[in-house]
């Protein structure tokens, strides 16, 4: 190799060396400049959105708001266990709503696997579990956007709507709707049956599930417009027992005029209800999503 080609090929590798320490430099940067802004929310800096019950303070990441772990109902531990839930006691200070809040009480599975768990964004388990997440181009004064409100999949068992495949930023962002994902009660917390044996205090307690989700669309109807969103124009959507919580609520009269459109990805079979019997605990298989 002559000197000319050697100094050539030295110039070709600093180029390629440039570049390549170059865009790791810009990772750094923006990852610097979420881990900032995150920073900035928690220091009483980031956004501050009026709700039904106070008001709530988010972060930006990567130019979309972001508000996590939002109570739309009060905690369903104690004496709120199995019955309908209630909405949330109203705050006078701001509440932070940068950290995910808690999932429904649930056996372990391929999530709680530590190297799976690890990407999966889960939030810590509790009763205090129904809260949701939104993710938005733009606040109150812009225009109003449609609103897709996500299902969680896990047969009505297990799953949350925080899981890391579950992120709406870039839904937001690349499709400028308001998108919303939703925690509720799941398993015996939120499908058990116990009219029978439980006397007239539960006579109206079965299928709490799907009433915590009722009561989140509520929540989206009265406030989603501060957060840039159309209450008129409300998407559900949900894939494997997402799709199932979909079909059901299209056949819910309490979830009427709530969401204007319905994409059910599988699930559909959960059109047909299941029997009493399936939720109750004096049955053999009590799960009523075996």
């Amino acid at each position: 190799m002559n000197p000319t080609q050697k100094n050539s090929h030295s110039n070709k590798m600093d180029r390629r060396s440039f570049l390549g320490r170059g865009t790791a430099a810009a990772g750094v940067i923006m990852g610097a400049a979420k881990v900032l802004s995150a920073a900035k929310s928690e220091a009483g800096e980031g956004p501050v959105v009026e709700t039904t019950s106070g008001k709530i303070r988010g972060v930006i990441i990567d130019k979309v708001y972001a508000f996590k772990g939002v109570p739309y109902g009060a905690s369903t531990a104690g004496a709120g266990r199995f019955m309908p839930p209630m909405k949330p006691q109203p705050w006078t200070d701001i509440k932070e709503t940068t950290h995910f809040g808690h999932r429904s009480p649930q056996q372990p599975g391929l999530l709680e696997i530590p190297e799976v768990a690890a990407t999966s964004g889960q939030g810590p388990m509790g009763e205090d579990c129904l809260v949701l997440n939104v993710w938005t181009n733009g606040l109150k004064g812009g225009r109003k956007r449609p609103v897709m409100v996500w299902l969680h999949g896990g047969g009505f068992a297990s799953g949350s709507g925080d899981y890391t495949m579950y992120d709406g930023a870039n839904l937001a962002r690349k499709r400028d709707v308001v998108s919303v994902s939703v925690n509720h009660r799941l398993n015996v917390f939120g499908y058990l049956y116990l009219a029978d044996i439980g006397g007239p205090k539960y006579a109206d307690a079965s299928n709490a599930g799907h009433r915590d989700i009722v009561l989140a669309l509520e929540w989206v109807r009265d406030n989603i417009a501060n957060f840039g969103g159309d209450p008129n124009n409300v998407t559900i959507f949900g894939q494997s027992g997402g799709g199932g919580k979909v079909a059901t609520l299209m056949a819910m009269p309490s979830a009427k005029g709530l969401f204007h459109r319905a994409i059910c990805q599988s699930g559909a079979s959960s059109f047909r209800p299941k029997v009493i019997s399936t939720a109750s605990p004096s049955a053999s298989g009590w799960n009523p999503c075996a």
